[in-house]
């Protein structure tokens, strides 16, 4: 067997974020079965991220360019039956069959197989999306709903679930919550609800602010909500918190970058994403990794069951579903903490447990590299 792949992904360490993680954990499982593996991607800086290890080529220039670049280094590679594996459709999955590569597989993730508002950039993609996926000699859906995605508009192609993982040594539980906070700047005092992602409206950051909204205000005084990110949205969820006069209970972090994700996610005692589907702008939650990294760190945790959310939260074995827009629900939880630590505590105990046993990269991995053996012997 032919023991040699491609891999392109413009999301590869030493960029930040979880598709870049995912990527690297990808080549990381190949190069442990023996597989000559090259990377192609582009630059980026980043203190965090280590790439020793890899074979990596890497296209320089803004966005056409870089996609030019990467097509160029794909043309001309002599061997074009060479297993290419790409981290999204468009462009990376575009790039490689325009390049004359047959043995294409490609990662799915959710949003990107949305089909938007009705426009003639949305007519085209949509198009050339049904063109690669059916040309594709497999894709490896994150989630169910993802695959139902897929599978609602292109019936016959050929796609496996294979659910996100953790590196449960790097989430881990860490010490003293006191000495975590003191060191983030966070109250020591306080229940902490704790948000990672970019702030967008789909996000539904502005859920979270509503039930506490709900909150009496003596119970109030004892939380605080953290909201870590960046985004548009940052302005409106500001001017929201003063509507419901609850500023003094949100504490705006700013961006969390990779080495200190893991202490911020211990010095919480929740964390809470309430991410809502809108397809018109193609935004959703395909999977919600971090969901699973507040897990390993024995944080319980609490989403919507809009998305994928339902398959990286198992209700009540390491935190909640609910809803969307239930701030109803939410705040009935946010009351539960304030008075009963000890069930959040269980829960997160709960969580990690069951990621350590069912929801690791090694876990991940192993699906992902028989579904590509599996699709190559076809």
């Amino acid at each position: 067997m032919d023991k040699r792949a491609l891999f392109l992904s413009f999301d590869f360490p030493p960029m930040d974020g979880g598709v870049s993680r995912l990527s690297s954990e990808i080549v990381s499982q190949f190069q442990n079965k023996q597989w000559e593996v090259e990377v192609i991607s582009s630059e980026a800086k980043c203190d965090y991220f280590s790439v020793d290890g890899y074979s990596i080529y890497r296209v320089k220039g803004r966005r056409g360019i870089r996609e030019l670049k990467a097509w160029l280094k794909l043309f001309f590679t002599k061997d074009k039956s060479r297993l290419l594996i790409t981290s999204y459709w468009y462009p990376e999955g575009l790039i490689a069959k325009l390049a004359g590569f047959k043995n294409l597989v490609i990662l799915a993730h959710g949003a990107e197989l949305l089909l938007g508002k009705k426009s003639l950039k949305n007519s085209i993609l949509n198009l050339a999306r049904k063109w690669i996926l059916k040309k594709s000699q497999l894709i490896i859906c994150n989630s169910h709903y993802t695959e139902s995605l897929i599978l609602n508009q292109f019936p016959h192609v050929n796609t496996k679930v294979c659910l996100l993982g953790v590196d449960i040594e790097r989430f881990t539980p860490l010490g003293s919550k006191g000495e975590i906070r003191s060191e983030l700047g966070l109250p020591i005092d306080k229940k902490i609800v704790l948000s990672i992602s970019r702030i967008e409206q789909h996000k539904g950051h502005d859920v979270v602010l509503k039930a506490i909204a709900k909150i009496p205000p003596k119970d109030r005084k004892k939380l605080l909500y953290c909201i870590a990110g960046q985004g548009k949205y940052k302005q409106k969820l500001i001017e929201q918190s003063k509507e419901l006069g609850i500023e003094e209970c949100v504490y705006w972090y700013g961006f969390a970058e990779e080495d200190k994700l893991v202490k911020l996610y211990n010095a919480s005692d929740l964390f809470v994403l309430c991410s809502r589907e809108e397809a018109e702008n193609k935004n959703v939650e395909g999977f919600g990794l971090v969901f699973l990294e507040a897990q390993s760190c024995a944080i319980p945790v609490i989403g919507t069951t809009e998305g994928g959310i339902s398959d990286a939260i198992v209700h009540e074995e390491g935190g909640w579903l609910i809803d969307k827009d239930d701030a109803v629900a939410l705040n009935e939880y946010f009351m539960k903490l304030i008075d009963n630590s000890k069930l959040f505590k269980a829960q997160g105990i709960k969580g990690r447990q069951r990621v350590s046993k069912s929801a690791t990269w090694g876990h991940f991995s192993t699906k992902v590299f028989k579904h590509i053996l599996e699709s190559k012997k076809k």
